[in-house]
């Protein structure tokens, strides 16, 4: 069980991101990337787009996450300068676009 998480939780989300054309990488960060996640803690997912971010994939990725809570971050929208930096220190990805 990576990031604590079923396999097919993982797979279900990494399929939302691979149907969305814009979308180029995925990261999971947070207590789940650290390892210090909580059965019941929350999926934090930082999400890059060329482009603008897909609509609707918000609310996929809730229902692909399940049972989980799901906090996703549009890396291309406004993001705090202390976030971003500790997405990129913590971030583990999950996803990226083949060229």
């Amino acid at each position: 069980m990576k990031f604590g998480l079923p396999e097919r939780v993982v797979q279900a989300m990494v399929k939302e991101l691979q149907r969305r054309e814009t979308v180029s990488r995925a990261v999971i960060f947070g207590s789940r990337a650290r390892g210090d996640y909580k059965y019941n803690s929350d999926i934090d997912i930082a999400v890059y787009c060329e482009g603008s971010f897909p609509p609707g994939l918000r609310s996929d990725l809730d229902e692909a996450a399940g049972i989980y809570k799901i906090d996703v971050v549009d890396m291309n929208g406004p993001v705090a300068e202390k976030l971003r930096q500790k997405i990129e220190e913590q971030g583990i990805e999950i996803y990226r676009r083949n060229e």
